[in-house]
């Protein structure tokens, strides 16, 4: 998969990122996948830190590297399957977007910035319509953090799939 091009990550932004993840912690809704091993869940949060501290979603990757953090199968719609090689890939593009996207919400908050606008932040090989038609889209900074915050590992309901590429800059 292609590199996220995250246009406002600057060290404001990663400061509101760590304060994100330090509420999630506090709130005890840190998201940790099912997907990774015990050992995985371990060093995850400490991982993701590191990444948003200084480097980015391929820092985050390389620290995270399947298989060895992560379980060999999973069960899905109550089977039994291999966890996908790309796991590693989808977890860390994700969760560092995410709370991207959280840190630009505070940023823009506290510059009194109105709405923040959805645009392509990776590549993809398989892009939805539905995803593209979200791009310039504009959304209020505090209904987004809001939604963000309560849909820890889950969908938002007011951005596209976190995993569809699509980011926001003010």
């Amino acid at each position: 998969m292609a590199k996220f091009n995250f246009l406002n990550l600057d060290s404001e932004v990663r400061n509101f990122m760590l304060d994100e993840i330090n509420l999630d912690v506090e709130r005890g809704v840190f998201f940790l996948s099912e997907r990774l091993n015990e050992y995985g869940k371990s060093v995850y949060e400490d991982f993701l830190i590191k990444s948003v501290k200084e480097g980015d979603e391929e820092g985050f990757e390389a620290l995270l590297e399947f298989p060895k953090f992560f379980n060999g199968t999973e069960i899905k719609n109550s089977k039994q399957s291999k966890v996908p090689k790309n796991a590693s890939t989808l977890i860390c593009q994700s969760e560092f977007n995410r709370y991207y996207i959280r840190g630009v919400c505070l940023k823009a908050i506290k510059d009194g910035v109105k709405s923040v606008e959805i645009y392509r932040g990776r590549q993809s090989s398989f892009v939805r319509p539905e995803s593209e038609l979200q791009i310039g889209k504009k959304l209020d900074p505090r209904e987004l953090l809001e939604d963000l915050r309560n849909s820890i590992g889950k969908q938002p309901k007011l951005f596209p799939e976190i995993n569809s590429g699509l980011t926001i800059m003010i």
